[in-house]
């Protein structure tokens, strides 16, 4: 029986990098399939397995010549439990590459068969139902021939004979001379032809009649060859595009229930972290309205979550280290992000506590713009008095007072 886990701890990444290395660099279409087998096998390793049949598929159709791609589809098919796709995929490499020993295993333990030229016979029984009965009656009709008696008959009658040996005394010398009589034969034909001439000589005549409507009917059978070559590549893209938005929008999907688990979990910062760390992929335009629906509830729960988490960082800073008042700074500047524009109730504070951070840390300009901020935004609160009291402190070069 086949045992898929181990067979597929057999599979190992390409190691790009060091071919390229040692052979050049590779064709883009190459290279893509490397790359696409490579997360396929981690994807496969995680429990993935239809995330890695798309991108083996993607990695075949750009490189059909990838035949440890397919053998790696077979065994994907296996965990996914369509054998029959499995079955297929091996298949394939065989066909496609007769000294294939890995897929031909593959095939010998999913039948259960221990010798080899049975596990061919069922191979090539299978191909044979794929190409049609009228290939299959013309093949056992040609297997079935009988031999016709008499021609073996004359065949082996001469063959016995041409190898009897000779009876008589000249045996020897009748080969002898029929050596000397060749070799006499070709001095003669050497002697009469000249060295400067060659023995044959061949005349070309250009005779060819040009048929203008052949020609032009030619020329437009050529065009149209490569216009359907190029549609043929362009909806190849379009295909690739397509798995790839797919694939994007799937991405998404998982991301967005991730999200939406943590942030009724209460884990506030963790919910807005997955939304906002995306790694530069683009939000699919059916999903953006869902994203933004739970962006707006998650970042406001988060600034405040790290507000208090910066505060409470800030206020047990017993020995007053630098190194600890840039802790709740980080806190405090992140709240700050995913504020945006909204004018929540803590806002001033959280930039005064964010101010008083950045002076005791030794980052002074970012806490000059911090108090100026108060200062400019919110003119008439009672920060923004504290705020023009620590500037004045700073621009005299004391350490800004207050706990």
């Amino acid at each position: 029986m086949l045992n898929i886990k181990m067979e597929l701890e057999k599979f190992r990444p390409v190691q790009l990098e060091l071919l390229e290395k040692k052979s050049g660099k590779l064709p883009d279409n190459i290279r893509e399939s490397i790359q696409l087998f490579n997360k396929s096998l981690k994807d496969v390793k995680f429990g993935n397995e239809d995330m890695a049949i798309i991108a083996l598929k993607k990695a075949i159709s750009i490189n059909p010549s990838f035949y440890e791609a397919m053998n790696l589809l077979g065994i994907c098919y296996l965990i996914a439990d369509d054998v029959e796709m499995a079955r297929e995929s091996f298949a394939q490499v065989i066909e496609a590459d007769d000294s294939s020993i890995k897929a031909m295993e593959f095939i010998k333990k999913l039948d259960g068969v221990e010798d080899t030229n049975e596990l061919g016979s069922n191979i090539h029984l299978k191909k044979s139902n794929k190409t049609g009965s009228r290939k299959k009656v013309k093949s056992e009709q040609i297997r079935k021939a009988p031999k016709t008696p008499e021609r073996k008959g004359l065949f082996a009658a001469w063959l016995a004979k041409g190898l009897q040996s000779e009876n008589n005394n000249i045996y020897g010398l009748k080969y002898i001379v029929g050596i000397l009589i060749g070799a006499l034969m070709v001095g003669f034909i050497w002697y009469m032809v000249p060295t400067d001439k060659s023995l044959f000589t061949f005349e070309r005549v250009e005779n060819i009649i040009k048929d203008p409507e052949l020609e032009e009917e030619i020329k437009k059978l050529n065009e149209r060859i490569a216009k359907l070559e190029d549609d043929i590549t362009a909806r190849k893209e379009e295909n690739l595009e397509l798995m790839d938005s797919f694939q994007t929008y799937k991405d998404w999907i998982g991301r967005l229930d991730e999200a939406q688990n943590e942030y009724l979990a209460g884990n506030y910062i963790q919910s807005a972290d997955i939304l906002t760390n995306t790694q530069g992929m683009k939000i699919p335009d059916e999903l953006n309205d869902k994203y933004r629906e739970l962006w707006d509830k998650v970042r406001l729960k988060a600034a405040e979550k790290l507000y208090q988490e910066g505060t409470n960082i800030y206020n047990g800073n017993r020995n007053r280290s630098a190194e600890v008042y840039k802790q709740a700074l980080t806190k405090f500047e992140s709240a700050i992000t995913f504020l945006e524009d909204d004018k929540v109730s803590y806002l001033p504070a959280l930039y005064y506590q964010a101010g008083k951070a950045a002076a005791r840390s030794d980052e002074l300009e970012r806490a000059v713009e911090l108090f100026e901020t108060i200062i400019r935004d919110f003119p008439g609160n009672s920060y923004s008095s504290y705020a023009a009291s620590r500037l004045r402190e700073i621009e005299s070069g004391r350490e800004i007072s207050g706990n």
